[in-house]
């Protein structure tokens, strides 16, 4: 319910204004008083949302009253009117609404205008009430919130700024920073860039997660995100940015750390997998040196008996031993070219391929074809031996998944780039540029985009169901 305090020091005169407003306006509350000492300490302990106020009376006349009242911060929001039959001059009525009056009405009152205007003044009090309660709720919002809440206007100007903005940029209180350019106070090394920020908010509406080097008043620096929107009137012209302004700096301290130990890792990766190469070739010496060598040497002298007249048995035995030795020298041999083909150091990656393909042709039965326009490509040593673990793991992929019965591989070399693309007419798969590759052991396709990233490489797949899949290398030259 509504309050209305009425101060006038006759009685008659408050029976007939509360006489009247409970006619008028019966949804409300009137609290009366004979003086204007009293009607100052109700009105801070009743809070009412109108007061009618007598100028003439003793004591304390209706002017320093309105005056004591609209300079005490408990009170200075409440409407007040002013009514009076001796004081009805303009002069009068200029000295009320200068010291805070908001209305004036003389006697005799006229029961239809004084409801009016205490309507009037209710409404007035109801919209500043619920404009109070929105601001103090964004208030209490843009004060509580952990990131920086400013506005600025369309010249450029801070217009607003909360008290995590004063402590983010290093201001003792707001008025260091209100009415100064925004770009030169906190990006003064980022201004066209600013610029162009503020321009895309004013033609989009809103900016998200823009990154700045701010500025602080001590002139230190802080790394930052900024999220910006348009605020405009109601006839739709922009008239202010509000800006919320997040500091990152743990974040990106965080962040270098982590790439600074994925580049150890890589580095580390690109170590295992020379080593690893190493090791390869070591041991497929050795196969080729020591057990080849020694398994021929066995194979010609079981041979050379052969050649003797010996039983038939003993015949039998050396010609089945003969064999096994034969297949046991092949599948060295295999072994020594699958760990570490000798063809690919000694003739280039484009030889290996080809010879890998030639393998797939005669000992799988799927039929293969090769394209390049280069005879011999000039990459590092240990960059070809990794296209060729990619291009064999990839072969060995189709082999074991694809059920296809041609495979391509094409090279192609460009200004700034060697590709490699290996292509079958498989069964293919779905392919989303977000799936996770997490083949368990082996190569596997994310081992594959991991040791390319070492080289500043990526893998590219393109695969439908039914329509095969193609899966191109691509490295810097």
């Amino acid at each position: 319910m509504k309050k209305i305090l009425a101060i006038d020091d006759k009685t008659l005169n408050l029976r007939l204004v509360k006489a009247i407003l409970n006619k008028y306006i019966p949804d409300c509350e009137v609290i009366t008083t004979l003086s204007g000492i009293e009607g100052i300490k109700i009105a801070k302990e009743e809070l009412p949302d109108t007061i009618l106020l007598d100028i003439h009376m003793p004591e304390i006349d209706g002017f320093k009253v309105c005056k004591i009242l609209k300079e005490d911060k408990v009170t200075q929001h409440i409407p007040i009117i002013l009514n009076s039959a001796i004081v009805n001059d303009s002069e009068s009525i200029i000295r009320g609404l200068n010291i805070g009056a908001d209305a004036f009405i003389p006697k005799p009152i006229s029961p239809a205008e004084l409801a009016a205007k205490v309507k009037v003044m209710l409404r007035i009090k109801q919209a500043e009430d619920n404009l109070k309660k929105e601001s103090e709720k964004y208030r209490i919002m843009t004060e509580t919130l952990p990131d920086s809440v400013s506005t600025i206007n369309i010249n450029g100007e801070i217009t607003y700024v909360s008290p995590r903005t004063i402590e983010i940029f290093g201001y003792n209180n707001h008025s260091e920073i209100i009415g100064k350019n925004a770009i030169g106070a906190i990006v003064p090394a980022q201004r066209n860039r600013a610029k162009q920020t503020m321009a895309i908010v004013r033609k989009e509406g809103m900016i998200k997660d823009v990154e700045f080097r701010f500025i602080k008043n001590d002139k230190t620096e802080f790394t930052g995100e900024i999220s910006a929107s348009l605020i405009k009137n109601d006839k739709g012209e922009p008239i202010k940015f509000l800006i919320i302004t997040k500091d990152i700096s743990k974040r990106k301290k965080a962040e270098n750390e982590i790439l600074t130990y994925q580049k150890k890792l890589k580095n580390l990766n690109s170590e295992l997998t020379s080593a690893e190469e190493k090791e390869r070739r070591k041991i497929a010496v050795n196969l080729h040196d020591g057990l080849g060598q020694t398994l021929s040497i066995a194979h010609i002298k079981l041979s050379s008996l052969s050649n003797n007249n010996l039983p038939p048995k003993v015949e039998k035995i050396i010609m089945e031993s003969t064999e096994l030795i034969h297949a046991a020298i092949t599948e060295s041999r295999s072994l020594t070219y699958d760990l570490s083909p000798p063809i690919l150091y000694e003739l280039g990656l484009i030889p290996a391929i080809k010879w890998r393909l030639e393998q797939i042709e005669e000992k799988i039965g799927i039929a293969t074809s090769f394209y390049s326009k280069e005879n011999k490509l000039k990459i590092k040593n240990e960059t070809s031996i990794l296209i060729y673990r990619i291009i064999f793991e990839l072969l060995i992929n189709i082999i074991k998944h694809a059920k296809a019965d041609l495979i391509k591989v094409k090279i192609i070399k460009d200004e700034k780039y060697f590709s490699f693309s290996v292509i079958d007419n498989g069964q293919g798969f779905n392919y989303q540029p977000k799936t996770k590759f997490t083949k368990p052991g082996g190569f596997g396709l994310f081992s594959i985009i991991e040791r390319l990233d070492s080289i500043q490489g990526q893998l590219v797949i393109e695969s439908e169901k039914e329509k095969g899949t193609k899966a191109t290398v691509i490295i810097p030259i």
